[in-house]
């Protein structure tokens, strides 16, 4: 989820900011509106990655 998310990411970034150019308006549109929602299933993953190692025991991960 968080290697998704990730990438997510970069190419909303890539598609919004540096190469905006080279896209239409709604493709910059939906970069721009992909990268918070991006941003926040990475904190999801980051969420559940830490409550994995929580029930497995392993108290010292972060």
């Amino acid at each position: 989820m968080m290697l998704i998310a990730g990438l997510g990411m970069l190419a909303s970034t890539l598609v919004a900011y540096p190469f905006a150019e080279r896209f239409s308006l709604g493709t910059q549109i939906a970069g721009h509106l992909a990268l918070p929602i991006s941003a926040a299933f990475f904190k999801l993953g980051y969420v559940i990655r830490l409550a994995a190692h929580h029930a497995l025991g392993n108290l010292q991960a972060g």
